[in-house]
């Protein structure tokens, strides 16, 4: 699986590569950004489209960074809570089965009648 997340990633950069290279002059094109909102009116220097693209890209990057760490943060927590638990229960199994089974307290009661008298009629008790 490592091998294919490594292709994959590799894959991505050459494809990105040739993006960049092949379309050259279309996205050395200056672009200027203006936010209007009411009474704010906010322009920005002229920038080429290729850092747009390339900000864009590490935007994503760093955003789906977050949530793997957020959520593989958050399976380490659980991989220890279960941890500890299984440790507990592998302690309290080690300890019932030290516990001998011949004593009165730990054996169950026979909840199966004993017959008191010949079971077909024949006189003879097994």
């Amino acid at each position: 699986m490592r091998y294919l997340k490594s292709l994959a990633i590799i894959l991505v950069f050459v494809v990105s590569m040739l993006f960049f290279v092949q379309n050259n002059q279309p996205l050395a094109t200056s672009v200027v950004l203006e936010f209007n909102v009411v009474a704010a009116h906010l322009y920005s220097v002229p920038l080429p489209l290729y850092i747009l693209v390339l900000g864009g890209f590490l935007l994503g990057a760093l955003f789906t960074l977050a949530f793997v760490l957020v959520d593989r943060i958050r399976l380490g927590l659980e991989l220890k809570t279960l941890r500890t638990r299984y440790a507990a229960l592998e302690d309290e199994t080690l300890s019932l089965r030290t516990i001998p089974l011949n004593q009165p307290e730990n054996q169950q009661n026979s909840a199966i009648p004993t017959p008191s008298g010949p079971a077909s009629g024949s006189g003879l008790s097994i």
